[in-house]
């Protein structure tokens, strides 16, 4: 087994577990819901709209997620591209920064598991039952303002990616742990060497139109 596939089954218990601020049950939960928007109706048609807000419509609360929690899963998961500092605010509202900021990253960690497994063939992963438990419920105290539309970690040193979801220190841990096995084996990007099977160049080609059909901000 190599390291993406190793840690990519890494990733699947993690989001089975109890997180920062949501119940395994709510994890899970998140992780479904970010597999159902790609064939929602509601999602679908704000999709091919003009304007996401031009659609009327809402999205029904489960038994584990408000309606709010849902409405970020399903735009989080669907039109990325197209959110709003506006929108995040009112969600950020009903729900609290830390659990936004979460299921953020549990939708981001879904569709990395997701897509990899789709891109190379392979069997789409089932949902673990969730792992019993509570929540860590601990925000870091390095937190603060610096600009973002959630607070992040002060620590200039770091990487922005590596900053976003600072806030949720279990579900960033998962969420780095991706980003290094999947991002040409992490460190080994930084070597000017470059042995690989892929050339620098090629790399960066896959990775930039990943990048745009992603919809990454960065």
């Amino acid at each position: 087994m190599n390291a993406i596939d190793a840690d990519q089954l890494a990733a699947v218990e993690r989001l089975a577990a109890p997180g920062d601020w949501l119940t395994a049950a709510q994890r899970c939960d998140a992780w479904d819901q970010a597999r159902q928007a790609a064939t929602n109706p509601l999602d679908l048609e704000r999709k091919a709209a003009l304007s996401p807000y031009a659609v009327v419509g809402d999205h029904p609360a489960t038994a584990e997620l408000s309606a709010a929690a849902v409405e970020v899963v399903h735009r989080v998961a669907s039109d990325p591209g197209r959110l709003t500092r506006t929108w995040a605010d009112i969600q950020i509202a009903a729900l609290g920064e830390e659990t936004y900021t979460e299921l953020v990253g549990v939708v981001a960690i879904a569709m990395v598991i997701d897509r990899y497994r789709l891109a190379m063939g392979l069997q789409t992963v089932a949902i673990p039952e969730p792992v019993p438990g509570d929540p860590a419920r601990e925000r870091p105290k390095d937190i603060g303002d610096i600009g973002a539309w959630v607070s992040q970690s002060t620590d200039k040193t770091l990487a922005n990616v590596s900053r976003t979801l600072s806030m949720v220190p279990v579900t960033n841990a998962t969420w780095r742990s991706l980003v290094t096995s999947h991002y040409s084996r992490g460190p080994e990007f930084m070597n000017l060497a470059w042995d690989q099977a892929l050339t620098r160049p090629q790399t960066e080609l896959v990775a930039t139109r990943t990048t745009a059909l992603n919809e990454c901000f960065y």
